[in-house]
């Protein structure tokens, strides 16, 4: 799924300079990110457990259960991130399929790196 053409010419588009924290593990969130350009880390107890590059989503467990953020994201990189609300998560669940299994993709992918991280502790 090519989320950069879908959201090439969004409105909701923010500059995010290297070593910027944009989630922290345990806040409240109701937003998710498209990496538009640049690159995210994404840790967990101050451990990578995966880096999202340009196309890729990060925050999405927060649109889809109401507990506190699970990972932290960090630039590594000067980004360029597509924010995503509530709303907006919702209309693409509803409106483009792909969608729904990508999220899914992601999710079970994050699953496996972070039960990995815990196998290796």
């Amino acid at each position: 799924m090519d989320l950069l053409e879908i959201f090439k010419d969004s409105e909701d588009i923010i500059f995010v300079p290297a070593k910027t924290v944009v989630i922290r593990e345990g806040d409240e969130g109701n937003k998710m990110y498209v990496v538009m350009d640049g690159e995210v880390s994404i840790s967990i107890k101050d451990r990578v457990i995966a880096t999202a590059g340009d196309g890729e989503i990060v925050g999405e467990m927060a649109l889809i259960s109401p507990d506190l953020r699970s990972a932290t994201v960090t630039a590594t990189a000067d980004s360029h991130l597509a924010v995503i609300d509530q709303a907006s998560f919702d209309s693409l669940l509803n409106h483009v399929p792909e969608f729904t299994m990508h999220v899914m993709d992601v999710l079970a992918d994050r699953l496996k790196a972070a039960f990995e991280m815990i196998e290796e502790s």
